[in-house]
């Protein structure tokens, strides 16, 4: 008799069970679905200073005092955060050496209910659970300023990635709820 062994490799890939909304160029939908909004336009450095371009985040100057901790997802140093860029529009940006990929992340420091961005060209965003269990993605693919996408989830959003799948990444700014919402018998809705 020849034994035999048998292998089964098992790939499972891990998404919250949340419920989830998605809005691509739909930043009216956003709004109404998450609530008053604090917005990060990057025309301000974290210090409250005008942006004049080129001035690179690091661990201690980044928005942390607005809410949101942003790096850069590149393998290697030395490109560990984005940079900011000063013109019209003001920006966040972060690139790579060319056929190289890299991503913005960002971080709550507190964890929120919904994250949107206007972004240029194409982005796609997805949220993350206090695991780094996706919650969801949203994607939009048109040239040119000005493009939206936006999650809102029931699951708290502890961070997010905003990634067009090349070796540079841009947005315009971010927008989350100010406030938790509140229902009318004054129960938060999430």
């Amino acid at each position: 008799m020849i034994g035999r062994t048998i292998y089964v490799l098992v790939v499972s890939t891990a998404v919250a069970s949340a419920d989830v909304l998605t809005f691509e160029n739909d930043y009216a939908g956003f709004v109404e679905a998450a609530g008053p909004l604090s917005v990060i336009d990057f025309e301000t450095d974290p210090n409250g200073e005008p942006t004049d371009g080129g001035d690179e985040l690091t661990e201690t100057f980044n928005y942390d005092s607005q809410g949101i901790h942003f790096s850069a997802g590149y393998p290697n140093p030395p490109f560990p955060y984005p940079i900011l860029s000063g013109g019209d529009p003001y920006e966040l940006t972060v690139l790579a050496p060319p056929f190289e990929h890299t991503w913005i992340i960002g971080e709550f420091t507190t964890p929120a209910l919904a994250i949107g961005g206007f972004f240029p060209g194409i982005t796609a965003i997805c949220a993350f659970d206090e695991d780094s269990v996706e919650l969801g993605c949203a994607a939009y693919n048109k040239g040119g300023s000005g493009n939206f996408v936006g999650i809102v989830s029931d699951v708290p959003i502890y961070g997010f990635t905003f990634d067009d799948g090349d070796n540079g990444e841009t947005i315009e700014s971010v927008g989350v709820p100010s406030l938790p919402r509140r229902d009318p018998r004054g129960s938060a809705m999430w």
